[in-house]
Formats: structure tokens, sequence, C-alpha cells
């Protein structure tokens, strides 16, 4: 059956209306670049590129032109429509009939970009971007007769946003809870780790009161396990860095354009309007095809400063706005669930919005993908700061950086042992991400958890050579309420796993078990009981005259400075070997300063368990643009991001 609707006349607008017409469509034969030319809806010397670049990478015109932003992708595809002969469905203007939806296939019309629309003549009227593949497609899925119109990717994207968003919330809020439980900090607590913990902390303060220096011993020794686990982690990623470093560099896949998959990247924004600018400017230097880039800005449905900021903004066709209703959570992993429904991609990474990521980053994590076989579900690219040099917190914050993401990551991964992923940069196979339940909304660092609910369904993580550069953050209010959040969230993660933890064992596996207490569980005992070195050093000195010159003493003393020592060593110079292999020059001096660092750790820890006794689920989220470098950048990205003349007429 034959579509019996065609275009009428077009008002100013761009709109479009429809009337009944019983003669067949006269479809124009000429090329789809000589019509868009006919229509002045590009330039000859626009289109001469296009077709030069089209020779090379095989791929459709259109998606080289939309791909690159050198035309509207509604105007595309309506004149597509236009030369085809086939009628053009503005959505916005003639929406589909919402008794056609259903809430189930919301997943099949965002992967096949068509929807029904209409009831024409006993046949459901679908509209579709790529109308030829769909109607394959639903041959394959269904035996009534349809018909099938062109419409345009933000038409589909309008029409599920407006029907379905309350679905997806629903999606996006629980998900992972309602597949497993067990997974989810929804509540932190089980009925028997409650109990278990209460007694814990009975028994410590019963024994603190009644034997305080033997609880103070107990808490001794406990610290100082913490610490010599993760010094010996430290030292064992040095010795795995220099054999690493020895290794020839990863080659960047041999793929042709054609043949890359299609990308999705997700960036949520919250309040980012003044750093939005740096970030497309970065996304527009990456060495992969527009075409093949499927981009998703995240943005809050509050946030109405960053929503007019991004739309004022020189967008290509490659980027979609994804609106978050507002609802609770309100934390990024939630609104990165809410927008993988809409993703396209094969693969799919997710960037912050300061984020600058390296150029070549795409092309080595599809070659790593290609050699890692169907169990690798994630890359972690390596984060770095191009701020670092701004004051002693920044350059701080770049030599932890530099040790965790050039040195233990690598080792963990080398071994293939679960790790904390890296919140952002993380790259990922889009069928395994939802196969395993996507992000935990309720987990304010959903990254660390992601990282060990792969490692327990049986993937495999690695890391990237390719760094993305960051900002840094250089004030320490903000850094406080940054670090606090990261480690409630693995303080969130470490009650989750050990909520069962013989299950833990079973799924991890006893490396890999061991390897999350000490990661994870020694990280944030150390962070917490740091302080208590301090305190027990000076116990031992200054508690009594005669009793300080007794061997217990002196045996106290010296084994808390000697853990002290040894756990700052391996901090120190895993610190100094990251920078050394990243280039950092001028920090052996800054190193020293390294124990003043570790008690601002500390103080955001102890924020940490107060919010997770009184806020478990708040984002506090962290500022960005507050660097001194960072107006550099803005001028000349607000320069390349807002030029005139765009969209073209």
């Amino acid at each position: 059956m034959r579509a019996t609707i065609i275009p009428t006349e077009e008002n100013d607008t761009g709109q479009e209306g429809f009337q009944e017409q019983t003669t067949p469509f006269r479809v124009d034969k000429t090329l789809i670049g000589q019509h868009l030319l006919s229509k002045r809806l590009l330039d000859k010397t626009t289109l001469e590129n296009a077709l030069r670049r089209q020779d090379a990478s095989h791929l459709r015109i259109g998606e080289e032109l939309i791909g690159r932003g050198e035309i509207r992708a509604f105007d595309f595809y309506r004149s597509l429509a236009d030369q085809q002969g086939r009628p053009f469905i503005n959505l916005r203007l003639t929406p589909p009939d919402i008794t056609l939806l259903r809430a189930e296939d919301v997943e099949f019309y965002l992967q096949e970009q068509c929807l029904p629309w209409r009831e024409k003549n006993g046949a459901i009227a679908y509209v579709a971007v790529d109308p030829l593949k769909s109607s394959k497609r639903m041959s394959e899925k269904f035996e009534q007769p349809f018909l099938f119109y062109q419409t345009s990717p933000l038409d589909i994207l309008w029409a599920v946003q407006t029907e379905f968003s309350a679905h997806l919330t629903c999606v996006a809020q629980d998900y992972l809870r309602s597949r497993s439980k067990e997974s989810s900090a929804d509540q932190l607590l089980s009925a028997k780790q409650t109990v278990v913990l209460s007694v814990l902390i009975a028994l410590i303060a019963l024994s603190a009161f009644a034997k305080p220096q033997i609880a103070f011993l107990i808490f001794n020794a406990c610290a100082a396990i913490a610490f010599l686990a993760l010094a010996a982690l430290r030292f064992l990623s040095m010795d795995v860095a220099r054999s690493r470093n020895r290794k020839s560099p990863v080659k960047v896949t041999s793929r042709s354009d054609s043949k890359l998959p299609l990308y999705t990247i997700m960036i949520p924004l919250l309040r980012e309007a003044n750093v939005l600018p740096i970030l497309v400017t970065a996304l527009q230097k990456l060495d992969y095809p527009p075409s093949k880039l499927d981009i998703k800005l995240i943005l809050e449905a509050t946030d109405q400063a960053t929503i007019e900021a991004a739309k004022k903004m020189r967008l290509p066709g490659n980027v979609e706005l994804i609106i978050v209703p507002a609802s609770l959570p309100t934390t990024k992993p939630k609104a990165c669930n809410y927008a993988l429904a809409f993703a396209r991609g094969e693969l799919l990474v997710v960037y912050d919005a300061e984020d600058i990521p390296g150029p070549g980053q795409l092309r080595e994590a599809v070659e790593a993908f290609d050699r890692g076989g169907e169990l690798l579900a994630c890359l972690q690219a390596p984060l770095a700061y191009y701020n670092w040099t701004e004051n002693w917190l920044t350059r701080h914050f770049a030599i932890e950086y530099a040790a965790i993401f050039d040195l233990l990551l690598p080792t963990l991964a080398r071994f293939s042992q679960p790790f904390p992923l890296g919140g952002t940069s993380t790259h990922f196979r889009t069928s395994i991400l939802r196969s395993i339940g996507a992000w935990d909304p309720f987990n304010v660092t959903e990254d660390a958890d992601l990282g060990i609910r792969l490692h327990e369904a049986g993937y495999k993580s690695d890391v990237l050579s390719t760094p993305t550069l960051e900002e840094a953050n250089c004030q320490t209010r903000s850094w406080v309420r940054q670090r606090s959040r990261w480690l409630k969230g693995w303080m969130q993660t470490y009650f989750v796993r050990m909520r069962r933890p013989r299950r833990a064992i079973r799924q991890l596996g006893a490396m890999g078990f061991l390897t999350f207490q000490v990661a994870i569980g020694a990280f944030i005992l150390s962070a917490l009981l740091h302080p208590l070195f301090y305190i027990a050093i000076f116990y031992a000195i200054t508690f009594d005259a005669e009793q300080s010159a007794s061997l217990g003493m002196a045996m106290l003393f010296f084994f808390n400075a000697s853990v002290l020592l040894l756990g700052f060593s391996a901090t120190m110079l895993a610190g100094l070997a990251g920078a050394y292999a990243r280039g950092l020059t001028g920090l052996g001096a800054h190193v020293l300063t390294m124990p003043l660092y570790w008690l601002l750790i500390s103080f955001s820890a102890y924020r940490a368990v107060f919010q997770l006794i009184f806020e478990p689920h708040v984002w506090e989220k962290t500022d960005h643009g507050l660097s001194n470098m960072t107006e550099k950048q803005l001028v000349t990205a607000r320069r390349d991001a807002y030029k005139p003349g765009f969209p073209p007429k």
C-alpha cells in the first residue's frame, strides 16, 4: 500500500501541513548534494569538501554534512524526503497518536529511530530517520501492513522525551534496584549489617571505657595493617609500572572510518554554562569521524541557565540535548541512566563538563576493545590536570592522580583484579553496561561501584594510555566537598559489597576479594585512622617520663614511626614515579608536605561519615571554572563555539 499524504506548501517557519492526494509521488532523481545546492542549504565549496571526505570515509554524504555541523539535521532530512518524493513529518507540529505508542517499545523506537505515527487506511504509518532500513527491520518484527514517512532524529528524540519522560525516569531510578536490590545503595545497611555494626560499636565503646589502652592498641594495629597493605600495593605498582613503560605504545586502530563503530559520548552537566564552550571545542578536536559520534549533553530540567547556554552554541548535528526531569535522587548516575536509553553507539564513554580528552583516545579504545575480546567491558583513560602548577593543592592533586592512573590502576588491570573506575573517561561496551544494570543512582561515587560490579559479573576492565585533561580543584573548600563525596561513595560501595561477604568472595574470587579489601577498605580505614599515628607517637613521647622510657612505650613509638614512615615513603615514591612518567617536574621537595595533604583527606573522610549517616544520597557537586587558567581557554573556546552564521540558512 502506498501512502496518500504529501506535503503542502511550507510557511516561513518551516512548518508543514498535510493534505490527501491520490496521484502518485514524483521522485526527484537529482543527487541529494545537488538538491541541497538548489535549495541553497549548502554552497558549492562545502559540498565539494564533503564529497572528498566521503571518497575517503565511504560514509553517506548526509552523515558527513550533519556530523560536521555543515547543515542542520532537520533541513537535510526534509530535503531528503523532498528529493525522494516521500512525505516529511514534523512531529512537533503533527505529534504521533499516543494510543499507538507503547512504553515497552521505547528501546526499539530509540535504537531504530522510528515510531508509529498515525493510522492510515487500515495500516499504521511510521516515521523514521532511515525509512528503508527501518522498513526492513519492521518486516521482520511485524506482519501487518505499514507505511513509512520521513522525519529527523531530533523529532524522534523530542517525541520520546515528551511522551515517555516519566517512564524513563522510573527506569533510571529503579532498574538496578529492581534487578538486584542487594547491589543498590538505596538502603545502605541491611538488617544483619545494622545488628552487627551496632554490636561492634557497643563493644568498641565498652572496651574503650573499660580498657582504654587495649582498645587504643587494637585501633593502632588496624590502622597499621591498612597503612602497610596500601604501602605494599604502591610498591608493587611502581615495579609493574617500570615493566609497563618498556612496552611499545598501543597501536591506534587501523580500521577505516567507515568500519569504525558508532561511539556514544555522554556528558552529564549541572550548572556548567561557564565551561561548556571548552567541552564542545574539545569534542570537535577528537580524531574520530563526526558522523560516527552520538553525543549526548545531559542536562537537568531545573538548570535553565546551562540549557539556554547549550541552545545558543554552535552545536553540530551529532549533538543531542537530553533533558532529565526533576526527580530524586539528583545524582550524576541517575542522569546517566536516563540518557543511556537514548545511546545508540556500540561503544560509550562518559566525560565530565571540564574534560579535554586526548584526540586519539576513542581510536585507541576501539583498538583495545578489538584486542581484548568480548569479556573486556570497560577501559579507563588516565586523568591528568592542565592546571597542576596553580597552587599547593593542585600540585598534590596531580601527584595523587599520577600515582593512581599511571601506576595503581594499570597494576590492578594487569593482574585482572577489580578496581574503582575514575568517574570520567570511562569507555564501555554499551550492551554490557545495560546488561549489568548500568549505574547505581543512589551511589554518589558510582564509578567505584560500577568497576566492582563489572568484575563480579565476570567481565574485565583495562586502562588506556591517551589521557584526559581536567581542571584540578584549586580551592580548599571545593576540594573538601569533592573528596567527601568520593569517600562517602567508597563507603557506600564497601557496605553494599559486604552485605554478603561469602557471596562477594564467590563473585570476586579470593584474590579479587582481597584486592577489594585493600584498594577500597584499607584506603577508607587509613584515611579515618591516619591521625591516630600522630596521636600514638605523641602519646608515647609525652604520656609520662618514667613510662615513656619503658620498653613498651619505646616499641609503640618506633612501631608507629616506622609504619608512618613506610606508608608515606610508599606514597611519596609512587607519586614521584607517576609524576616522572607524566613529565611533571619540580615536585621532589613538594612531596615532603604530603602529611598535611593526608590530614586534609582525613578531615574529608570524617565529614563523609557524617554525611553518610545524615545525608547518604546528597550529591555535592564539584564546582568547575575556578582555575585562573580557565579564562584563557574560554577566550578561544567561545570564539569557536559561538561562530556567527550558524546554523546555515
